[in-house]
């Protein structure tokens, strides 16, 4: 495994649950969390054993075929460092530069970044879990992890995710920011009456996952009582996993932000960009963009964007003539 992206569902919460429960060493956060996602379970023996030469205490650990497996904590330490080198960087470890002597030499050359978070196109859409409840409330969990991610879900995110890793916060700002993404990710559900078809109009409840931008506020009390870490670390995995997907499958549109970055100029010219899409998907009111799923709103985009650049370059063409 080469990254948290790489987890399945159970595997996230067991590795998070591992980092709270030995937060202040991470030695055996990262021991722990290997013995628990290779499931390697220690095997109890009647009395000690040491190693002949180091003198070290010798453990036996049985993997999941049976078999047997002597190390001792040097070695187990070294094997999850070895297996886990993303573990302490849930976010991505930037990497060090290279090291150098008082005359300026190099000794050490860059250790190159751990990617965290995010493995190229791994798992991008799809859903680890159906449902998760929280307080008496039931969420669809993840939205961002799919495709039903809608334009105004990922307006919202894109607003908040740059300030939830700020300096200085206060444990109630983290608090507020954490609910206000989680809200942002999580489709509560909600009770719909649906019209039938046929001569008369028959309404029946219906169950359905509906976002909802507003639930902000009423989420921090369920996210302070539900205990937060586990459940945001994994919506943020996959926010961060879906934009690498898109990146990846529109191009055109995530250019890293440079001076022509397609994606920035419609955030930033954002009525025009939402008047624009009306007209490419025959809408008639605004609503109905905020609403679409993602995918196609890039989709229009990305075609926009092609459009745009096949006229710049006939333009360059009859200028040159």
């Amino acid at each position: 495994m080469k990254s948290w992206s790489e987890l399945d569902w159970e595997q996230l919460q067991t590795m998070w649950q591992m980092k709270v429960r030995y937060g202040g060493n991470a030695h055996v956060a990262r021991v722990a969390a290997l013995l628990a996602i290779e499931e390697l379970e220690p095997v109890r023996r009647p009395y000690p054993a040491y190693h002949p030469v180091t003198g070290e205490p010798v453990y036996t650990l049985r993997n999941k075929q049976g078999e047997l497996i002597e190390t001792t904590p040097r070695e187990l330490s070294q094997m999850a460092q070895q297996i886990l080198p993303w573990f302490d960087w849930p976010y991505g470890d930037p990497g060090e530069s290279a090291k150098k002597d008082d005359n300026g030499n190099e000794i050490a050359p860059p250790r190159d970044p751990v990617r965290g978070y995010v493995s190229p196109m791994h798992d991008a859409m799809i859903l680890p879990r159906d449902t998760i409840k929280i307080g008496r409330k039931m969420f669809a969990l993840p939205s961002v992890a799919c495709n039903n991610l809608t334009w105004q879900q990922y307006r919202a995110l894109q607003a908040v995710a740059p300030q939830l890793f700020g300096e200085n916060l206060s444990e109630a700002d983290t608090i507020r920011l954490q609910a206000e993404f989680m809200a942002n990710c999580l489709v509560p559900r909600s009770l719909a009456l649906l019209d039938t078809a046929g001569g008369s109009i028959r309404l029946r409840p219906h169950y359905e996952y509906r976002y909802n931008a507003e639930q902000a506020d009423g989420l921090i009390r369920f996210w302070q009582k539900y205990g937060g870490g586990v459940l945001f670390h994994i919506c943020f995995q996959c926010y961060q996993t879906a934009l690498t997907y898109y990146s990846q499958v529109y191009p055109l549109l995530f250019s890293g932000g440079g001076k022509n970055d397609a994606m920035r100029d419609a955030l930033q010219g954002e009525v025009g960009t939402i008047n624009t899409v009306m007209k490419y998907a025959g809408y008639a009111e605004q609503q109905q963009v905020y609403d679409s799923n993602l995918p196609f709103i890039l989709d229009i985009l990305n075609t926009m964007t092609k459009e745009a650049k096949e006229i710049e370059r006939m333009n360059a063409r009859i200028k040159k003539h």
